[in-house]
């Protein structure tokens, strides 16, 4: 059961704690005093989605936390934490900047792991739910969980999934093998043609220079040989002139001896000017001019770029080609087996698909009649004698085909089901879809009943209901406010009402009250002794005006509650 709840920086609560208790805890206070805030922040705690605007103004974050008590409950072995005697601190913060973080036990969790724990703690009406009834799609989710067939209808919705997935793969390969078998004859031609071609990286500018210099080739031997030999093979070549340099220098040296190092400077430029001959005698003995060649190099230049102007435009783009395209044949060559072994994956989830949807069928067709006869208790006493309901389970209509006796059946993420409500809410009348024929407040009711059904089946400690009410009055109230104390009996259960009928039957009242604090109006929830109650009572009995006929109800109907529960020990009212 949830023990506690504290709110910092909610909307218009600044700073609460709400300590609530088992059975019915009643939740009453005028319109817009904040209610229905409260269960909004608590479903932050439950894993709902957050929003900074929800941030009171002035503050750069919000928390909430819950305190559970799981001790003695049946789901205490399907809980993945370590409880603290029992005790499990839910708690969500959202920052200014729309960042947030989850925690259970101080333990940071994906906002998706809260959401799964607080399914199995709470289950949490809220001030619209009850439309969901009018989505036919929901009918399956309350007869599946009635049926306790949730996890088995869960298993089905996955193996319709995997089964549609495998279909879409097999029908994209078998499209891309398809369209690959007009252009493999093409790829592979282009293959054989580039790799026929030899081609190196970076041939073709090689190609080009090489190209250039051989064009050339007779200038260049030309002026080659005109340089070797002005440097020292020539009369009076630049090697030649250095030579007699130094015989000047030496015959210097003699008068002074200083200039000898000038001698050896000569020298070594000597040295360099007759290497440098040589290299240039070599480059030049190197060239070859056999037109030959140049048509050679020009025809295989010729080459390279035809590969590159297809495939191109740079060679780097043409081995990229290649490369793709031996992937797309290497791959196509594969698809075969790879289809072949999807198919047998497909054949075996379908096979498990029909297994698992017939016994599906077979299950919801077996707890069908028992949610009826038990909705059908429910609404007598909620003031719908002659409504009858029933649960209709036709076969499903789609595309998606499975084999099975006889033939093709078609199946969905539901199985082989299409489940329906359909309900005659007066004696003598046919029935009808509910979704097109029932009131505000016969919807109300319908859902509670649901509910009440469902309760023990599902088996969730604690049940929060906002505002269930919508839509009924009366003698109708009472006996809503009668049902939700039986569903307070075995369970801790939140309620937000306008209804006295309803409040009445708290175990604890709490009344959500605006006041001005420090120049700003802030939500606080108080809660109500005997007397304190007795005046809210009278005040949802009046309206506005406070009367002493109002108080003088009030009265009478505590008094007849804690007349219908004395010597019980169910509870005491405060």
């Amino acid at each position: 059961m949830l023990e506690s709840l504290s709110i910092r920086n909610y909307a218009i609560i600044d700073e609460m704690t709400v300590e609530f208790s088992p059975g019915l805890n009643v939740i009453t206070g005028e319109t817009g005093a904040g209610k229905s805030i409260v269960i909004d922040a608590f479903e932050l705690v439950l894993g709902a989605r957050a929003s900074n605007d929800m941030i009171r103004a002035g503050a750069d974050s919000m928390s909430v936390c819950g305190v559970f008590n799981i001790t003695g409950e049946q789901l205490l072995g399907d809980i993945p934490f370590d409880t603290d005697n029992g005790l499990l601190f839910l708690r969500r913060e959202i920052r200014s900047d729309g960042s947030g973080r989850c925690y259970v036990n101080d333990r940071p969790v994906t906002q998706r792991a809260l959401k799964g724990l607080a399914d199995l703690l709470v289950d949490l009406h809220g001030q619209h739910d009850h439309q969901s009834l009018l989505n036919v799609a929901e009918h399956v989710v309350f007869l599946d969980g009635y049926g306790r067939i949730s996890q088995l209808a869960d298993e089905v919705r996955a193996l319709y999934g995997k089964m549609v997935n495998l279909t879409r793969e097999i029908d994209s390969l078998e499209k891309r093998i398809k369209t690959f078998d007009r252009e493999r004859e093409l790829f592979l031609f282009q293959i054989e043609e580039i790799e026929r071609a030899n081609i190196r990286p970076g041939e073709d500018g090689d190609l080009e220079r090489d190209i250039q210099r051989l064009s050339r080739a007779r200038e260049l031997k030309e002026l080659g040989w005109e340089i070797s030999s002005e440097l020292s093979e020539s009369e009076n070549s630049i090697g030649d002139r250095l030579g007699a340099f130094i015989t000047r220098i030496e015959q210097l040296s003699r008068f002074d001896g200083n200039l000898v190092q000038y001698a050896r400077t000569v020298e070594e430029l000597t040295i360099g000017i007759n290497d440098l001959a040589r290299a240039f005698h070599d480059y030049t003995e190197g060239i070859d001019d056999d037109p030959g060649v140049l048509k050679s190099m020009d025809e295989r230049l010729a080459v390279v770029e035809r590969i590159k102007k297809k495939y191109g435009p740079g060679l780097d783009d043409v081995f990229a080609y290649l490369e793709d395209i031996k992937k797309k044949v290497s791959m196509a060559e594969t698809s075969d087996e790879h289809i072949a072994d999807l198919k047998k994956k497909k054949d075996s989830v379908t096979a498990r698909l029909t297994e698992q949807g017939h016994l599906l069928t077979e299950k919801r067709k077996e707890a069908a009649p028992r949610l009826v006869h038990e909705v059908r208790d429910h609404l007598s006493q909620l003031g719908m004698e002659g409504a009858v309901l029933r649960v209709a389970i036709d076969p499903h209509e789609g595309t998606d085909m499975v084999p099975a006796a006889g033939g093709m059946v078609p199946v969905g993420e539901n199985g082989f089901d299409r489940v329906e409500f359909m309900i005659s809410t007066n004696p003598g009348e046919p029935e009808k879809p509910l979704a097109k024929i029932a009131s505000g407040g016969e919807i109300s009711r319908i859902m509670l009943a649901l509910k009440l059904a469902l309760a023990d089946t599902v088996g969730v400690p604690t049940m929060v209901f906002d505002e269930i009410d919508i839509g009924v009055s009366g003698r109708v109230a009472d006996a809503v406010g009668r049902k939700i104390r039986e569903l307070a009996n075995n369970r801790q259960v939140i309620v937000i009402t306008h209804l006295p009928q309803i409040a009445v039957m708290g175990t604890r009242h709490f009344s959500a009250r605006k006041n001005m604090d420090g120049g700003r109006m802030v939500t606080k929830l108080k809660l109500l002794d005997k007397s304190e109650r007795q005046e809210e009572l009278a005040l949802l009995l009046s309206g506005e005006t406070m009367t002493d006929t109002a108080r003088a109800h009030a009265k009478r109907l505590m008094d007849e509650v804690l007349d219908e529960e004395k010597g019980t020990g169910e509870k005491q009212l405060l």
